[in-house]
């Protein structure tokens, strides 16, 4: 059997052997070597100490982690190393358990002032968790689930409590009932619907998409029935001033705000309004019908006339035109 002392000389050249060959970038085979001198000597703590560095060194946290907390248990008053295997704890995210090293390291030693700032980080980060956990229970008791719509982009809210919810990768619009039970499709394909994102809806219930793809803004009544206002280069956001009665569309390719008047619309929908609450009331049909102004024909001239107010805005993006716009991957519809 060898001695002892043939054993410790074998553990120290692995050991040497392990520190040439971590110089000459053999990761991997300088680690298999550390590895082999602590299997002739478990107490070599110098061997878990440099084992710990590469393997923290390569990223393989979680082995680091292991090879500090084996050489603490050799050498507990190895300040240094509780300190490093802390500071790994701490960017994993183990903060209870990094803190439980620091506290084991005085203040009055070579690395006391460090341990004092990280564990100053530590209990902010912890506090920070704290608040974020209380936000999410209290998010959770209002936060529910009301429709599944596949890529949805922009969402609107009718006088009577539905919702319209753009898809743009299904090229449809959406409505969802006030209780969340029924999903119908409003509008798709077959309506001027192709890529829309961006949704508003004026006090008559009519709904004006942007479609991204098809460079068009087309209006729905609240039957469905479509009528496209204009076209657009790339049209992305849209929203109403119902006080103006315009609605202001984003052209993303034209780097452009462009409104759009619709009192036209606005004065028909209120026609029509006001000859629906004359019927019911059992007004003279022939009275109604001096009223009533029929919506234009949609192969006609669109309503209204389009400007552009704004142009020219600054890109942080250099391409001359976006191909897609920037979505968030999610098939759901929440409501807070």
């Amino acid at each position: 059997m060898p001695s002892f002392a043939s054993i410790e000389d074998d553990a120290t050249v692995l050991y040497n052997k392990g520190i040439d060959l971590y110089e000459q970038d053999k990761i991997e085979q300088s680690i298999a070597t550390f590895k082999k001198a602590i299997s002739i000597s478990p107490d070599f703590y110098e061997a878990y100490y440099n084992l710990a560095r590469i393997q923290e060194a390569s990223g393989k946290y979680q082995d680091a982690i292991n090879s500090y907390e084996a050489l603490l248990k050799i050498q507990p008053d190895d300040y240094e190393s509780a300190y490093q295997l802390s500071e790994l704890l701490f960017k994993k995210g183990y903060l209870s358990k990094a803190a439980t090293y620091l506290n084991k390291i005085p203040s009055n030693s070579e690395y006391g002032t460090k341990a004092t700032v990280l564990q100053n980080k530590i209990s902010k980060r912890q506090n920070e968790l704290a608040q974020e956990s209380k936000i999410k229970a209290q998010q959770s008791l209002k936060t529910s689930i009301v429709g599944s719509v596949p890529a949805p982009s922009g969402l609107v809210i009718d006088s009577e409590s539905n919702m319209y919810v753009a898809s743009f990768s299904e090229n449809k619009i959406f409505k969802i009932s006030k209780d969340g039970l029924t999903k119908t499709v409003f509008a798709d394909g077959t309506k001027e619907v192709s890529g829309p994102i961006g949704l508003a809806i004026d006090p008559y219930d009519n709904l004006y998409a942007a479609n991204y793809n098809k460079g068009s803004v087309v209006m729905y009544d609240k039957n469905g029935n479509h009528t496209v206002l204009m076209y657009a280069k790339k049209p992305y956001c849209i929203s109403l001033d119902e006080k103006k009665a315009k609605i202001y569309i984003t052209e993303q390719q034209n780097n452009s705000v462009v409104s759009y008047d619709v009192s036209d619309i606005f004065k028909m929908s209120a026609a029509k309004k006001q000859a629906s609450v004359e019927q019911n009331q059992g007004i003279p049909a022939e009275v109604k019908e001096q009223k009533v102004i029929e919506m234009p024909a949609k192969d006609k001239t669109p309503l209204g006339v389009p400007s552009i107010i704004e142009s020219n805005f600054t890109r942080t993006n250099p391409q001359n035109s976006v191909t897609s716009p920037i979505m968030i991957p999610s098939n759901s519809l929440f409501d807070y």
